[in-house]
């Protein structure tokens, strides 16, 4: 049944996108340098199509700078609003270059670098940093949008994500452009990213930093992906709204992610009590990948430009 929605849904998106009349080619650099400050309310983390059991939204604050040359940096800090927890979670330092070529083509090439408190519980926190770049493609009636990663933790993950989109507008004024961009994606991954999480979460599953007595053991655990490979893990479909006047913008972007295969773990624990390691196998697969759910999230953001 959701292959058959989800199926219908793409449709129908891929229809209005191909029905749209081409209105905007592809953005150009800035004519000078600028400077822009943007907050945002994320009502939930996802990462490929994956979520924790329990919500995790974020107000996230982010200060960027753009050259006329293309080059821009960016830093943004995330702060966690979940039940029980509120904190600065973690934070990203990007540096980029925008890129043109004629009319039909552009991009960007980037590489990111973040920041995680010892508390993080990110599905993506044994990510250190990240190269990529993405490439834009006009074909007049939509947009054919790609992105290509390499995320480097324990171990490096490359990952693709195309999709298609078409920005429509609804209106431009003088002072004002309202526009919405309908667009589907479709994320595609190695898994070493979930080896390590799952082994970090297992790993900090102890009890109160109390003195412990010489017989008390200690625990290790290693994770490994049953399903190993270069898997294809969730389409997204989302439907960025956007309104600008003069100086400002405001967005709102609903997205609804659909997963594929789930992802099977197996740990190996070693206790070692009185300096004697003693092992066991156990199947370490998290609640959340065994109930693998759609998931509606919603970006809600404003931000003024200098």
């Amino acid at each position: 049944m959701a292959k058959k929605v989800t199926f219908t849904v793409a449709t129908l998106l891929v229809g209005l996108m191909a029905f749209s009349q081409p209105i905007r080619k592809s953005k150009s650099k800035n004519d000078s340098t600028s400077f822009k400050i943007q907050t945002n309310y994320l009502s939930n983390y996802v990462y490929n199509g994956r979520a924790d059991s329990l919500k995790t939204p974020y107000f996230y604050t982010s200060a960027t700078v753009n050259f006329a040359n293309g080059i821009y940096a960016s830093f943004s800090l995330n702060y966690l609003v979940a039940d029980g927890q509120n904190r600065f979670d973690f934070s990203e330092l990007d540096l980029g270059y925008n890129y043109a070529i004629g009319q039909k083509v552009s991009g960007e090439i980037y590489g990111s670098k973040y920041f995680y408190t010892s508390q993080s519980n990110l599905l993506s926190g044994n990510i250190s940093s990240d190269i990529g770049f993405t490439f834009n493609y006009d074909l007049n009636f939509l947009n054919f949008h790609n992105s290509t990663d390499v995320f480097f933790a324990d171990k490096a993950d490359f990952q693709i994500v195309p999709g298609l989109e078409k920005e429509i507008i609804i209106s431009d004024h003088s002072k004002d452009i309202f526009s919405i961009t309908p667009g589907i994606y479709g994320s595609f991954s190695s898994l070493n990213f979930y080896e390590s999480t799952v082994s970090r979460r297992l790993n900090a599953i102890k009890g109160p930093k109390l003195k412990q007595p010489i017989n008390t053991g200690t625990l290790q655990s290693t994770t490994s992906v049953n399903n190993k490979g270069f898997k294809f893990l969730d389409v997204e479909l989302s439907m960025p709204l956007s309104y600008d006047y003069k100086n400002w913008n405001f967005t709102l972007t609903p997205t609804y992610a659909i997963p594929f295969n789930k992802i099977y773990t197996t740990s190996i624990n070693t206790t070692t009590i009185n300096g004697i390691p003693k092992t066991s196998t156990i199947n370490s697969t998290p609640f959340s990948e065994n109930n693998l759910n759609n998931i509606f999230f919603v970006d809600l953001g404003i931000s003024f430009n200098f």
